[in-house]
């Protein structure tokens, strides 16, 4: 299993996809080597697996050629559908798909979508037959460091396209529909019956977690409770944990050697119910995958090892989805589970006790910090807790919903109790960690050294070293955010959409030139995209936060920043903004200094325009210089010719729209690289044609954050490098 494992991962971390031509060489030897030994057959397997696997989900991707293009599609609706605001989102099985202006699908048509519709004219259900119009895009997401990669978790869903409806033609509904139409029932019982206790009633019976508001998944993250309060491995072992009491309580009545195979099939189907329940998501479908692989081995009789039953699950979990190696969920179910059969010695009645939730910590800790950049110091104590009491909790609540069902609704004071003494419990923890403790992103030695520090921990009493793994953590736990060139400076042009965000850092010092954007639902693509780089860089301070002008695409994620980070010194274009904030006002011929690196403000507080009003800045530090110009126009940057002396890179103003950017403001600046921030398939035409020209015309080269991902400028004082995040971190999915 493991070299069956290490096949499929081989295709999976490739940056891009072998063409399938070279399976006849692959296969070869295993047809003319005369002794070929099981494991090496196993690898092939896996890697003829995996490539099979990837070519066929990305024949089925919609074309990035098909952009801003409308088709007519008929499907069916599947899962529940989302509403948040005047936005509905749901999932769309393709049945039929017909372009409406002759454009050809270049590679397989799309399985299925995930749609939009804005202000639907009627209550969209599960299993309903629609025919709509919509406009697709190929599966497209932010490219940031340290960012979510949307595309990859696109791709494990089977989701090939995403859009938005424009028009509907018909809808039927639904005939025979079961499963999903069933959990809809259950989700508006559970909401009719439990009212303000509701959201964490259908978290834990069916999956929907769009009911918690953002202090509840505050509170939860900074405890380390999320896996209680969302369905996980844990839920379901919940219920294989009690469907085999059942059974053993049966045991005293009904002979074991009949009672074994019909209890296990037993368990199995009651998890196998709860997982469809539970809406067959990727997390519940490893822990029934989990499960079924060692109750089936134990009732077989098998002679499998549970470390053999462990490989097994996960060549099973890679072989439905390959590129599950990707996701952190992956490694946090097996990572767990490998604890559970290490730590707890295979006792099942220590599961839930003390000596497993501080090896699970242990165990799981250096994990948490590589994949989410940071642990809760409080979250062992509250599990000894929480853990059984979401196992009583949700072992009333289906017992309840059966009675209430029926008739007999006696356990709904016992249910509210449970669920309030559970918030209690969370909101009284959050008191004392209001956040997880985020140490500096790691690297991949200071993880090596933290894990085998985990395993060292967690040996039994008396094994020498032991105690050396506490020393092997400090790394981790201890190192320092990372420090730019002595001389020079660094900036990352993040990838925001349609939007405007730079990071520039000097030594240790940080100014950030924007914020990105803000969306009319008071949320922005901060959270996605600053958010976590500051979060795992560990930046707790921005000693200068500049903000171009008072747009909502610059400074949208303002609010959200404000609550993340401390803002030493803040400067804007916008009196308005400066008044409110008591931010310095904008003004020609500011500047500070930073090591050798040099900021001036060239212009600012065109009290005339709102984007002429932009602080325009330059910082140079003697070898490379960059020019941030906000949103000024043409004639703005008429205004400044003058003044302009040449710079390695531009950010050009108004993310490349044509009123900006011109002739001769590009002839005085005379740039290596021209940076466009603007979002993909705007509907703006960010960056204009004529721009774009302009560019080239002038000799430039230029690179677009829509397209290539966030841009990491580099200059540490010898040289200036540029490079993009989907080069870096390059993936077979990745969009370009």
């Amino acid at each position: 299993m493991i070299a069956y494992v290490a096949g499929i991962s081989t295709i999976v971390w490739l940056p891009q996809l072998p063409p399938l031509v070279i399976l006849p060489i692959v296969i070869a030897p295993l047809l003319f080597w005369r002794q070929v030994s099981v494991s090496f057959i196993a690898f092939i397997l896996g890697l003829v697996w995996s490539l099979l696997w990837s070519h066929w989900q990305m024949a089925h991707r919609l074309d990035a050629s098909s952009l801003k293009t409308d088709w007519e599609v008929s499907g069916v609706v599947t899962g529940l559908p989302q509403q948040q605001g005047r936005q509905l989102r749901f999932l769309f099985q393709l049945e039929d798909i017909k372009p409406l202006k002759g454009v050809q699908l270049s590679s397989e048509p799309p399985r299925l979508l995930r749609l939009s519709w804005f202000n639907a004219p009627f209550e969209v259900k599960p299993e309903q037959r629609l025919t709509l119009t919509v406009r697709l895009k190929s599966p497209h997401g932010y490219a940031n460091p340290h960012g979510f990669d949307y595309e990859l978790w696109l791709l494990a869903q089977n989701i090939d396209a995403t859009g938005y409806v424009r028009e509907w033609h018909s809808a039927e509904l639904a005939e025979g529909c079961f499963v999903d139409c069933l959990r809809g029932r259950i989700a508006e019982f559970v909401e009719a019956r439990y009212g303000a206790k509701a959201p964490l009633v259908v978290a834990i019976t069916l999956g929907i977690r769009d009911l918690f508001d953002d202090a509840q998944w505050q509170q939860l993250r900074a405890t380390g409770t999320i896996h209680l309060a969302v369905i996980s491995g844990l839920h379901l072992g919940f219920i294989v944990g009690l469907c085999l009491g059942l059974v053993k309580g049966l045991s005293y009545v009904v002979a074991p050697r009949y009672l074994r195979p019909a209890g296990v099939l037993f368990t199995c189907a009651a998890a196998f119910v709860y997982m469809q329940l539970a809406g067959a998501g990727l997390p519940t479908q490893r822990a029934f995958i989990m499960v079924a692989v060692f109750l089936l081995a134990q009732w077989r009789l098998w002679y499998i090892d549970l470390w053999s039953r462990w490989w097994l699950a996960m060549a099973i979990v890679l072989t439905v989805t390959p590129v599950a190696l990707h996701q952190a969920g992956f490694w946090l179910s097996f990572g767990a589970v490998a604890v559970l059969l290490w730590f707890a010695g295979y006792r099942l009645r220590d599961l839930l006790g003390w000596r497993v939730q501080a090896g699970i910590f242990i165990g799981m800790t250096p994990l948490l910090i590589w994949l989410f950049g940071g642990f809760s110091i409080v979250a062992p104590l509250v599990n000894l807790i929480a853990i059984p009491l979401m196992a009583i909790t949700l072992t009333v609540t289906v017992i309840d919903l059966f009675m209430a069902s029926a008739g007999v609704p006696i356990l709904l004071p016992i249910v509210e109790g449970l669920i309030g003494f559970f918030w209690w419990l969370i909101e009284f923890a959050a008191g004392f960690q209001a956040d997880i403790w985020r140490p500096p992103a790691p690297s991949m030695l200071y993880l090596l050294l933290a894990l085998l520090g985990s395993f060292l921990l967690v040996q039994p009493r008396g094994i020498p070293l032991r105690w050396l793994g506490v020393m092997l953590w400090l790394p981790m736990l201890l190192g320092g955010v990372k420090e730019g060139h002595k001389s020079g400076f660094e900036a990352w042009v993040f990838d925001v959409g349609q939007g405007a965000a730079v990071l520039v850092q000097v030594g240790q010092r940080y100014m950030l030139y924007d914020t990105g954007p803000g969306f009319p639902s008071g949320h922005s693509a901060y959270r996605h995209t600053l958010e976590s780089y500051f979060d795992a860089v560990g930046i707790q301070k921005l000693d200068r936060l500049v903000l171009s002008h008072d747009d909502l695409d610059h400074t949208g994620g303002h609010p959200a920043l404000l609550k993340q980070l401390d803002v030493e010194q803040g400067a804007t274009g916008s009196i308005h903004v400066a008044d409110q904030f008591g931010y310095q006002h904008c003004k020609p011929g500011d500047s500070w200094r930073w090591n050798n690196v040099v900021f001036t403000v060239l212009a600012g507080g065109d009290a005339n325009s709102d984007n002429n009003s932009s602080c325009v800045l330059r910082v140079d530090d003697g070898v490379c210089s960059l020019l941030l110009p906000g949103d000024i126009d043409q004639t703005m940057e008429r205004t400044l010719v003058p003044e302009l002396t040449p710079v390695t890179w531009l950010l050009a103003s108004h993310h490349g729209s044509k009123t900006g950017t011109e002739a001769e403001f590009l002839k005085a600046l005379q740039p290596e690289l021209v940076l466009f921030s603007a979002g993909y398939a705007n509907h703006f035409g960010h960056p204009a044609k004529e721009v774009a020209a302009r560019v080239e015309e002038q000799g430039a080269q230029y690179r677009l954050t829509a397209s290539q991902g966030a841009l990491h400028l580099i200059s540490d004082g010898a040289e200036c490098r540029a490079e993009s995040w989907r080069d870096i971190r390059r993936r077979f999915w990745s969009g370009y």
